[in-house]
């Protein structure tokens, strides 16, 4: 997987460019796939964020991992 970094840079310039962070899945900017980076890090937050909950309630596992 690419370098969070690398992602991030280019979900910024893309961003500048375009006003806006709701970057469709095939988005690219200067070549990097950042409408994929994009998606797989949002869905990494919402992972984040149902094993927070869970582990707050005193549940066990990884948000179904």
């Amino acid at each position: 997987m690419p370098d969070d970094r690398e992602g991030l840079a280019a979900a910024r310039g893309w961003a500048a460019e375009n006003g806006h962070l709701a970057a469709p899945t095939d988005a690219t900017y200067q070549g990097y796939r950042v409408g994929t980076w994009l998606e797989n890090a949002r869905a990494a937050a919402r992972r984040a964020a149902v094993d927070e909950q869970r582990h707050a309630q005193g549940l066990a596992g990884g948000g179904g991992r």
